[in-house]
């Protein structure tokens, strides 16, 4: 008998989750008087279940298990599992129902057997699942005992019997389903700006001046895996491609003043708290082919030069409240470049008439964003690469001044060494491979 009440009370147990905890589905959803007529009926069993066991005569056969009770009641941290977990002398107590333990225990061995049991399933809760543990034995006894905790007063019920007449357990059987959602460890980011500038100078303007016209068109997506536990995949796509009139230019109405198109994609796998073990590609060339000022000759193109730049190693990150970075450091990186357009062979550090190269050597990529002021927010993005012979430095900064929800301003300022090529050298020998490029724009901006 003392197993049929554990196994109503499990198998009730279980109803009662079900029917709460899942997502109810019908044609229409299922109806409300049904849903209640069945919370009624479980109701009625639980109190009928207390009503029995409380009146049983001493002479009866069946006795009354409040330990079972540990195992349904809120998670609650007993003293029993875990001195039996460090092999210490222990002795069933129940706080509040210390007078149903010898009932339990008149078949002494079958009774430590279950109690052993319960002890061991408790314990794996407390070393698997801690966050489900609310109170301390401590606490249910300056609560007054688990029977105020655990059997709260519920609806007086006479009959049992007549509320199972009046729950029709068919209806609706085959329209109840359990809906269950699969966590999303994917997370999007967009954002998308144009920019607009434009200058004016009148003909007898006492400096001179060249009026013109600048669109700038900017977007970044974001495509990043985080499952919480080892594996992150971040995924970047950055395009960027701006066009200006000149009248000195007498052979091309528009030139390009920015052009880029790179992906980054990174995987890594977590070391430490801020460490992983990082596998890093990053991909980029141009859109639009640009030209030299008064000439039909091609400065750079599509696919000239492309560069792609594998490395191995490890990437730390760092996410505070206002700033959000990381660093890739990569001891062995493989760094490939190409040219497609036939008259450009030779040139961006190529030999003569040689169309692509390959070599090794240390990289250092790190990426971040810091939130200056509420409107004022900085991205930025150094990238360092040697094979021991020559050097590529960048640092791409991006301020962006934010007006309101879809209007901001953007200053852009890009230092940038590579003495691959004695074309890159100025007149200026203290800084001749030192490349400056910057530009200011105001225009709408979208973010998601």
């Amino acid at each position: 008998m003392r197993i049929r009440f554990f196994f109503i009370f499990i198998v009730g147990g279980c109803i009662w989750s079900t029917m709460v905890g899942a997502r109810i589905k019908r044609g229409n959803m299922v109806d409300t008087l049904a849903m209640n007529a069945i919370v009624d009926k479980y109701t009625a069993m639980l109190n009928t279940l207390v009503m029995v066991t409380d009146s049983l005569q001493p002479d009866s056969n069946v006795r009354y298990t409040p330990y079972y009770f540990r195992l349904f009641a809120p998670g609650t941290l007993y003293n029993a599992p875990l001195k039996q977990e460090f092999g210490i002398t222990w002795e069933p107590s129940l706080p509040g129902r210390e007078k149903d333990v010898p009932t339990l225990l008149d078949d002494k061995d079958a009774g430590q057997l279950i109690l052993e049991e319960e002890n061991r399933m408790l314990m794996y809760t407390y070393v698997n699942s801690p966050w489900l543990i609310r109170i301390t034995e401590s606490d249910l006894v300056k609560a007054g005992g688990l029977q105020k905790e655990v059997l709260p007063e519920l609806p007086p019920v006479s009959h049992l019997v007549e509320n199972e007449i009046n729950v029709d357990f068919t209806q609706d059987v085959d329209t109840v389903r359990l809906a269950v959602r699969r966590p999303n460890f994917w997370k999007f980011k967009g954002d998308y700006s144009f920019q607009f500038t434009q200058n004016y100078y009148s003909e007898n303007w006492y400096q001179g001046g060249d009026n013109n016209y600048t669109m700038l068109a900017l977007a970044t997506m974001e495509a990043n895996f985080n499952n919480k536990q080892k594996i992150q995949w971040d995924n970047k796509l950055e395009m960027r491609l701006g066009f200006q009139t000149s009248k000195t230019d007498e052979k091309h109405k528009l030139k390009t003043n920015d052009d880029l198109l790179r992906l980054t994609t990174k995987i890594g796998y977590k070391a430490t708290k801020h460490w992983f073990y990082t596998l890093q590609v990053q991909a980029y060339t141009q859109f639009y082919p640009s030209f030299k000022a008064n000439s039909d000759e091609v400065s750079s193109d599509f696919l000239s030069p492309f560069n792609l730049v594998v490395s191995l190693g490890m990437d730390y990150k760092l996410e505070l409240k206002r700033f959000k970075g990381s660093a890739n450091l990569s001891p062995v990186a493989y760094n490939f470049r190409s040219v497609e357009r036939r008259s450009l062979f030779g040139n961006f550090g190529l030999e003569s008439g040689r169309s692509m190269y390959n070599n090794f050597g240390p990289n250092i990529t790190v990426n971040y964003s810091w939130e200056i002021w509420k409107n004022v927010k900085w991205d930025a993005r150094i990238y360092w690469f040697s094979n021991l012979e020559q050097t590529d430095i960048e640092w791409e900064n991006t301020f962006t001044f934010t007006i309101n929800r879809f209007l901001n301003s953007k200053l852009f300022l890009y230092p940038r060494i590579d003495d691959s090529s004695e074309n890159y050298r100025n007149e200026d020998k203290k800084f001749s491979y030192l490349m400056f490029k910057e530009w200011f724009s105001l225009g709408v901006n979208y973010s998601f």
